[in-house]
């Protein structure tokens, strides 16, 4: 693990972006993943895979036509790596969407207060592992309104999931 230090938190001990994503990697050739989410279901199913303050490892199952909404992950970092299906993750930058799709064995890292939605557009179930650092606290919610995404809450560790 790297020291790195962030504004308003010297010496914080984070994962660097891309050790996120060699966890993610790592994590996803666990050949029982599957088997923790149920991917028959209708509704995202999540299974907390680890946890320590500093990071945190969270598997994701996707039915077809499913996504998360508009949110960050706060103070994290975080990666995630698409291990069956596909995936698109869309953000928004200067009025405009963009989208990337990440098919099976892809994936990428993002740094904090990184806004995006990412969906299953498929019709078939997809598998994700995610990788935070530091562990989750919070996440803030958006909605676009007109030409901006705009805060509409902020969901709590805990209390909110």
């Amino acid at each position: 693990m790297s020291v790195i230090t962030t504004a308003g938190t010297p010496g914080v001990n984070r994962f660097t972006r891309s050790q996120l994503l060699r966890t993610a990697r790592l994590f996803a050739t666990d050949p029982d993943l599957a088997h923790l989410v149920d991917l028959g279901s209708t509704e995202r199913q999540w299974h907390r895979l680890d946890a320590t303050d500093h990071l945190e490892i969270w598997l994701l199952g996707w039915p077809a036509r499913t996504t998360t909404g508009w949110h960050d992950h706060g103070d994290s970092e975080g990666a995630f790596l698409t291990v069956r299906g596909a995936l698109t993750e869309t953000t928004w930058s200067r009025g405009e969407f963009h989208d990337r799709e990440l098919g099976a064995g892809e994936g990428r890292s993002f740094g904090v207060r990184h806004v995006h939605e990412v969906s299953n557009l498929g019709s078939l179930p997809a598998l994700s592992v995610h990788a935070y650092s530091p562990a989750l606290t919070r996440m803030t919610r958006y909605a676009v309104v007109g030409d901006r995404l705009e805060a509409t809450g902020v969901e709590q560790a805990g209390a909110d999931w």
